[in-house]
């Protein structure tokens, strides 16, 4: 009797197990799997994160901050500029001027602005795509792809430019593409599921990702899906954004709202060269900024560390840096700002940190006053002329001194609140206020 038990609490535990291996996984090898099923669930990390408490520290006296040279954009077609996201030191004049244009609409503005050609291109919550020249101070163009029984539902649209056609993604799945010069839709499909995620072009090959992390290939020329991907999906919902970038070796980087970093071989679209995961496992909710690659090396800065990869996967470094802030690298230095607002430097050959200070005490030191209050919080951080820029969420321009020393060089309190990306094209910051209009600082 108590063979038979037995027999039978080891059938009943056999065919509780799942012996299959016919889905396959995610290797460097292996093909991407087609069903979402079969992504593995466990992905680890290569090293496990180093603790590093930040504490003030000040620049030693004969710390060489290597920065490249600054560079001036004629064109910004794409949201981060470039495929590597990487905005680094650009040539700004900031000489305090201020060209207030026109407004754009009248309903609030997408953050995803673009120049090209001396056009800006922007959208609206009630899905108006629009031109606006900036040398003639007027729109050229206003489009509105939308039906009247979807004019009530907000709109979020993602754009990217080429050649003569606006490429846009929103969130109720469609992808569209306008010739805008003729003011005419070329193409357009629905796939059903938002899109979540910046746009990417190499080629005749659009990629973007779904809220779903399904990364989706799309010929530019007829709007027809190539392939289509599956990634680990989120099993909470934020308002992070997946986050893609392309290296120098046709490789497509994927940062996906459940916090795992995939490098996907372009040349051979069915193989994934590796997967990071940036996500503890007793974190609920990931966050975190776009992907960076500067030099052959990925930067990946989120609400629990920073961390710095070369091309194959390998972790460098990784310091319990916890930032909402897109940080800046230049040359041998990353700059960022933490949560807990202190201004960070970090040696990115070495991962160690060269300065640290809560900002509000350098602003206190060197204009003797309270600006905890006034300021606010840090939005962005930008490096213009091997200088750093700081803008608060309440229009403060803080420009930093990083020559020789840290120090303020200015405050400009400025009467109005940025709603839209900034872009820098031709020794300029442009950028569109929370009245819709368009502001050119040179």
């Amino acid at each position: 009797m108590n063979k038979i038990f037995k027999f039978i609490v080891i059938f009943f535990f056999l065919n509780s197990c799942s012996f299959d291996n016919k889905t396959g996984i995610w290797t460097g090898s292996n093909p991407i799997a087609k069903n979402k099923d079969s992504i593995d669930q466990n992905l680890e990390l290569i090293f496990k994160k180093k603790n590093s408490t930040i504490k003030t520290k000040e620049l030693s006296n004969n710390q060489n901050l290597k920065l490249y040279s600054p560079r001036s954009f004629t064109s910004w077609s794409q949201r981060y500029q470039n495929n590597f996201n990487d905005i680094s030191n650009v040539s700004f004049l900031n000489k305090g001027n201020y060209k207030k244009l026109s407004k754009i609409s009248r309903t609030k503005v997408n953050k995803n602005i673009l120049v090209y050609k001396d056009n800006l291109f922007f959208s609206d919550h009630k899905g108006n795509i629009g031109v606006f020249s900036l040398s003639q101070n007027q729109q050229i163009l206003e489009y509105n792809f939308y039906k009247k029984k979807m004019k009530n539902n907000k709109k979020d649209i993602k754009l990217i430019i080429k050649d003569d056609f606006i490429i846009a993604a929103d969130n109720f799945g469609y992808v569209y593409s306008i010739n805008y010069k003729e003011n005419k839709v070329k193409w357009a499909k629905n796939f059903l599921v938002p899109f979540r995620s910046n746009l990417k072009i190499i080629g005749k090959i659009l990629f973007l990702s779904d809220e779903k992390n399904k990364i989706i290939l799309i010929d530019t020329e007829n709007g027809n899906k190539i392939d289509e991907l599956y990634t680990q999906p989120s099993k909470t919902v934020s308002n992070f954004e997946s986050s893609l970038a392309i290296d120098n070796n046709n490789n497509l980087l994927f940062l996906s709202t459940s916090g795992s970093l995939y490098s996907l071989n372009l040349i051979n679209k069915k193989v994934i060269n590796w997967i990071q995961n940036f996500k503890p496992e007793d974190e609920i909710i990931f966050k975190g900024s776009p992907i960076i690659i500067s030099k052959d090396k990925i930067l990946i800065s989120t609400n629990n560390n920073i961390s710095l990869l070369n091309n194959n996967g390998l972790k460098l470094w990784d310091l319990n840096i916890k930032s909402s802030i897109s940080p800046i690298v230049s040359g041998n230095t990353i700059f960022t700002i933490n949560e807990d607002n202190y201004l960070v430097l970090i040696n990115k050959e070495n991962g160690q940190v060269i300065y640290s200070k809560n900002i509000y005490l350098i602003l206190e030191k060197d204009f003797k006053k309270n600006f905890q209050r006034k300021i606010k919080k840090i939005e962005y951080i930008h490096l213009f002329n091997n200088k750093l820029l700081l803008i608060s969420n309440n229009s403060y321009f803080i420009e930093i001194n990083i020559k020789n020393f840290i120090s303020i060089n200015s405050i400009k309190n400025n009467p109005f609140d940025i709603s839209s990306d900034i872009i820098f094209v031709k020794n300029e910051m442009i950028f569109v206020s929370n009245s819709n209009r368009i502001f050119k600082v040179n």
